[in-house]
């Protein structure tokens, strides 16, 4: 089975993709275990670490970074290439195959047997009333400022996500076209993940000066100020980078890039560090996933460690220790589900809390995270076998595209 042997029903895997993908999915759900798991809903003093623990929702923002790296890949390789794009129809139906079966099944069973969905009220239970229900199947919940978290709760960024899938062929069309009118092939990749750097950028200038939070970082009330923070206009900046570095691939791949000797390990590791150490340092948690350009810093940061993974010659014995420890068997396969994961923790925390099935204090921190982790792996494990398994066999197939079918491959296993 695909989960044991933490390959993807893709049959092709980048090494070390997997791997970063669990820690994305895993520090969501340790975020969430210790923002929202007590019995009394609050955080858990952790001591020191309550420095950090707010940056664990910056898994979100890798995951950003991976969907742009995976799926502007082929775009990118066709524009420089000078082939044909992916075909749109294929594109679209492989990733509506990837993304929706598990969160349709998920979404219901939150909702209509464990009873703990979110409600346009901030209280949890089922989703009774069909117009709320169908808006959350339909991924339109966040558009509304009284449903701003309506339905799985962590959802809001795969919102996010969808409006991504659903502009990249136009975006992969427009870097196509200035390569055909003249521009350089590396101008014409690269001009996508611009574009969408400047939306972003200019979308946080929304949220911040037009259409003003009540307070400053107030992302997650129901107002229209936070359906513009919880939009693709304010976080589209943060896929840019991804996008860029699956131009920088294809060139590494062609060999018309060689990489300096000082990109190696550990000079980029720490250079790295040191900006996501100013990034951290400038913020609070408030700051997270917000219209703060500190968040588009961190997304800059995570496509240079995806970058010490992706251009890595892709062999076992002389692989980096970064790519040897994204590789561990137990994390790339917990990242083969993390779809699962990311989706089945929220409703899982708030029904073990509803029943009175948490614990507080730290020792009641570390009984919680056991539980919901394993719980939730084992609920998308199931998932993945008898869902997104079944959901990916029925993809079309790529093998006439114009980029390389592996590139196809990775992409349509690509998901939040």
């Amino acid at each position: 089975m695909g989960i044991l042997a933490a390959t993807p029903s893709s049959g092709f895997r980048l090494a070390g993709i997997e791997g970063a993908r669990a820690l994305a999915a895993g520090s969501i759900l340790v975020s969430h275990v210790w923002l929202f798991a007590s019995p009394d809903g609050g955080t858990v003093d952790l001591g020191w670490l309550e420095t950090v623990a707010p940056d664990l929702a910056y898994g979100v923002v890798l995951f950003f970074a991976l969907s742009g790296f995976l799926l502007y890949w082929p775009f990118a390789a066709a524009i420089l290439r000078r082939t044909d794009a992916p075909n749109s129809s294929r594109y679209f139906r492989n990733r509506a195959l990837r993304i929706i079966p598990a969160y349709w099944v998920i979404l219901l069973v939150s909702s209509l047997v464990l009873q703990s969905a979110v409600r346009p009220d901030g209280t949890h239970g089922a989703l009774f009333d069909p117009l709320l229900l169908a808006q959350s199947l339909l991924f339109v919940q966040h558009y509304d400022p009284d449903q701003i978290l309506t339905g799985i709760g962590p959802a809001w960024s795969l919102n996010v996500e969808i409006v991504f899938y659903l502009l990249l062929p136009a975006l992969g069309f427009i870097g196509i076209m200035l390569r055909r009118r003249g521009r350089s092939p590396l101008a014409a990749a690269l001009a996508p993940a611009l574009i969408l750097l400047v939306l972003g950028l200019a979308g946080k200038c929304v949220a911040k000066y037009v259409v003003s939070p009540q307070y400053p970082f107030a992302g997650w009330e129901s107002d229209w100020h936070s359906v513009i923070e919880r939009s693709f206009l304010c976080q589209a900046d943060l896929f840019a980078f991804g996008m860029a570095l699956a131009v920088v691939r294809v060139l590494w791949e062609d060999g018309t890039l060689r990489l300096p000797s000082w990109w190696r390990l550990p000079t980029a590791l720490a250079a790295t560090s040191a900006l996501a150490l100013i990034a951290v340092r400038a913020t609070n948690g408030a700051e997270h996933l917000s219209y703060s350009p500190w968040n588009t810093l961190v997304a800059f940061d995570f496509a240079v460690l995806l970058s010490l993974v992706v251009l890595v010659k892709q062999t076992n014995r002389r692989s980096p220790l970064l790519v040897r420890t994204l590789e561990w068997r137990p994390l790339a396969a917990v990242g083969v589900v993390s779809y699962g994961v990311f989706l089945w923790h929220g409703p899982l925390i708030i029904s073990l809390q509803e029943r009175g099935l948490t614990f507080s204090g730290r020792a009641g921190f570390l009984a919680n995270l056991a539980i919901i982790a394993s719980v939730t792996v084992l609920l998308s494990i199931a998932t993945y076998r008898f869902v997104e398994e079944p959901s990916l066999r029925r993809r079309a197939s790529s093998r006439h595209d114009g980029p390389d079918p592996q590139l196809i491959a990775a992409a349509e296993h690509a998901a939040p």
